[in-house]
C-alpha cells in the first residue's frame, strides 16, 4: 500500500492562516479565564500555552527514531497503524500528558476538572502552534496521503478534542483515590483517539474521518459538559 509523504510546500497561501488560529483561540481563553478566574490562573495559562510546545519534542524523538529503524517504511497495514497509534499518536500526547500532569493539574488553581481541561485544551493549543510551524517550515512534514492544506486546517480542532478527552481524566485523577487509572486513561484515550485521526490521514478514508469527527465530538461535548456541571472536592 503506497504512502505519499504530504509537503507544507504543497500548501496553498490561505493554509498559512491556521498559523493564528491556536494563539488566537489561546488569546480568546485567556482573556475568558482572567476575568473569570483571576490574574493568577490566566498567568499560569500562558505558562502552559509555551510549555505545550515542548512536548512537539516527543513527537519529533519518536520520528526521528521511526526513521532510524525503518518504522517510517509504510508499506503494509501493520506499519500504518504503529505509525498512526504509537509513533505519532502516542508520542504526541506522552508530550502534551508529561506537560500538563507534572506541572499544571497538581497546582492548586486546579480546583475541579474543568480546571484541568482549560489546562489541557491551552497546552494542546501551544502543541499545535508549533507543530503547524514546523510543518509550514518543512522541518516537520506529517507522511500523510492527504492535502496538506486541509491537515493544516483540521489539526488544531482535533489536538482541542483530544485534549479534552486528556484534562477531563487528569482532572479526575487529581480528585478520586485512583491517580494512576484516571492518568493513563486519559493518556491512552487521547493516544487513541489521536491515533484514529491519523489513521483516517494516512489512509485517506474521509468517510471514516466524517463519522470519527462526529463521534469524538459528540464524546467530548458530553465530558464537557460533565467536568462544567459535576461538584469534586479536593482532595488531601
Amino acid at each position: 500500500m503506497a504512502v505519499l509523504s504530504t509537503k507544507a510546500s504543497h500548501m496553498r497561501p490561505i493554509a498559512y492562516i491556521t498559523l493564528v488560529v491556536a494563539p488566537l483561540i489561546a488569546i480568546a481563553l485567556f482573556l475568558y479565564v482572567r476575568k473569570r478566574n483571576g490574574s493568577n490562573f490566566s498567568r499560569l495559562l500562558t505558562i502552559s500555552f509555551a510549555a505545550g510546545g515542548t512536548g512537539i519534542l516527543v513527537l519529533l524523538a519518536a520520528e526521528a527514531l521511526s526513521a532510524l529503524i525503518g518504522l517510517d517504511n509504510l508499506a503494509s497495514l501493520k506499519r500504518i497503524l504503529f505509525y498512526s497509534f504509537i509513533t505519532v499518536g502516542g508520542s504526541s500526547e506522552l508530550g502534551k500528558f508529561i506537560v500538563l500532569r507534572i506541572f499544571f493539574v497538581r497546582r492548586k488553581e486546579v480546583a475541579k476538572t474543568i480546571d484541568a481541561i482549560t489546562f489541557s485544551v491551552m497546552t494542546a493549543l501551544g502543541f499545535s502552534f508549533l507543530a503547524l510551524l514546523l510543518f509550514a517550515l518543512n522541518v516537520y512534514n506529517i507522511r500523510v496521503n492527504f492535502p496538506a492544506t486541509l491537515y493544516a486546517f483540521i489539526f488544531v480542532p482535533a489536538n482541542i478534542l483530544f485534549a479534552v478527552i486528556m484534562g477531563f481524566f487528569a482532572g479526575m485523577a487529581k480528585f478520586l483515590k485512583a491517580p494512576v487509572v484516571y492518568s493513563l486513561t486519559g493518556l491512552t484515550g487521547a493516544a487513541f483517539f489521536h491515533g484514529i485521526f491519523n489513521f483516517c490521514l494516512l489512509t485517506a478514508d474521509f468517510k471514516l474521518l466524517s463519522l470519527f469527527s462526529f463521534g469524538s465530538t459528540i464524546i467530548v461535548l458530553i465530558l464537557a459538559i460533565k467536568s462544567a456541571y459535576g461538584v469534586q472536592e479536593m482532595s488531601d
